[in-house]
């Protein structure tokens, strides 16, 4: 995608290019020290001017319509950015509106994204209530301290504003701290860390004390590793108990249709569908929820009592889902898209008498689902058997699925 750059960001790259071919050798240590303290305000400054950009672009959704990605997967999957940066990133573009105070620092240079980060997650561990009166001295704190000192001076603002320790905001911050992150290792291993509130950790560890149990005296297992093959077994009781996406035994929802099927996938405009509970939910996301799911009419009379309840027709069938899921790799559509599949797409509408076919079906992740339903993209088969997405400007991308060679080839644009 061809870059179109504002005169104040091309003359930033303009600098950075001049920078880049500079091959002067530097001696003097002041200098050396003088370059890479303005360098390192140079790229605050940078980063500042980023999150504004971010938050720009989240407002019109910008990366969806030009890219087909939400802000966090394009800066990890097309910026190549790693996972940990690209959510920080995407995190500051969408809360920091909320707090002021850190916006304003942020972009005068007087804190870094680093900063603004972790003075975001010490005031969401606080009730609403204070955190307009905390945050002020948090952004003091942060001019002055790096960001790892954030957290702990919560401890002392707590303390000062005569809060007790104990009290709900301590539980409110322990809730807000807990995490776990599973990190996927060169060699496909993971790394596990986090932190555990309390009662899941007492839930833990009571589950491992079972599954951890010896084998018996021919056992030779460390305790650490008869924890982690106990993980194992967890998982694969929850599991077995569970029905994962995506599904290959039938459609992953039930529609029961008590309005015409001709209506609701082809005439309900702008209107809002009412669900059971009493919640609106738009046209759009009516027909997307209708696209992987048992369709079963039902005749109203004019009390709206049930006259006649007919059988579930349309959905793709287990093998159809099995050949799909074969044929796409069990990848998504997308060019690209990392996420797990999870619904089987009709590529030809159903209002537009599309067949439930394998070769009018497509796995889609949940967002890109959204995409073709909500957010204006288009997906075709391609010519070559792949598929071809449109953007809602007419960028055109394509994945390829060659027949025999196993291999995967994702054009990022087309023409």
């Amino acid at each position: 995608m061809a870059l179109v750059l504002s005169p104040a960001v091309a003359d930033l790259v303009s600098a950075a290019d001049k920078l880049r071919a500079d091959d002067s050798v530097i001696t003097d240590p002041d200098m050396m020290l003088g370059d890479a303290e303005a360098l390192l305000e140079v790229v605050a400054t940078a980063q500042a001017v980023l999150v504004r950009r971010l938050q720009a672009s989240d407002a019109v959704s910008a990366t969806a319509e030009l890219t087909g990605r939400g802000t966090r997967a394009w800066l990890h999957e097309e910026q190549l950015l790693a996972g940990p940066q690209a959510a920080q990133l995407a995190r500051l573009a969408r809360e920091l509106p909320a707090y002021p105070a850190t916006q304003a620092a942020l972009d005068a240079g007087e804190v870094n994204t680093g900063h603004a980060s972790a003075i975001l997650t010490a005031l969401r561990s606080l009730p609403a209530e204070i955190r307009e009166t905390v945050e002020p001295d948090l952004v003091d704190r942060a001019r002055l301290h790096p960001p790892e000192e954030i957290a702990g001076f919560v401890d002392e603002l707590l303390q000062a504003l005569g809060l007790d320790k104990a009290s709900e905001i301590r539980r409110e911050q322990r809730l807000a701290d807990r995490h776990v992150d599973l990190t996927r290792t060169f060699d496909g291993t993971r790394s596990l860390t986090g932190t555990l509130t309390p009662e899941v950790g007492a839930k833990l560890e009571a589950a491992l004390a079972i599954a951890a149990q010896p084998a018996g005296a021919e056992d030779n297992r460390s305790r650490a590793q008869r924890n982690h093959d106990a993980l194992g077994v967890i998982a694969d009781t929850f599991l077995a108990a569970q029905t994962v996406p995506p599904s290959f035994t039938g459609s992953p929802r039930t529609l029961i249709v008590t309005i015409d099927l001709d209506v609701l996938e082809g005439r309900l405009h702008d209107a809002h569908v009412l669900l059971p509970d009493g919640a609106q939910i738009s046209a759009d996301t009516a027909r997307r929820l209708a696209c992987d799911a048992e369709l079963i009419p039902a005749v109203l009379g004019a009390r709206s009592e049930v006259l006649d309840i007919g059988q579930a027709d349309h959905e793709f069938t287990a093998p159809i889902r099995r050949a799909a899921y074969l044929r796409d790799r069990g990848r998504c559509a997308f060019p690209d898209c990392r996420n797990k599949p999870s619904e089987l797409h009709h590529i030809v509408f159903r209002r537009h008498r599309g067949p439930t076919s394998l070769d009018n079906a497509a796995w889609l992740c949940g967002y890109h689902h959204w995409l073709t339903h909500e957010g204006h993209w288009t997906l075709h088969r391609a010519e070559h058997g792949g598929y071809q997405w449109t953007s809602p400007r007419g960028r055109v991308v394509e994945r390829r699925l060659p027949g025999d060679s196993g291999l995967l080839v994702d054009a990022r644009s087309v023409g």
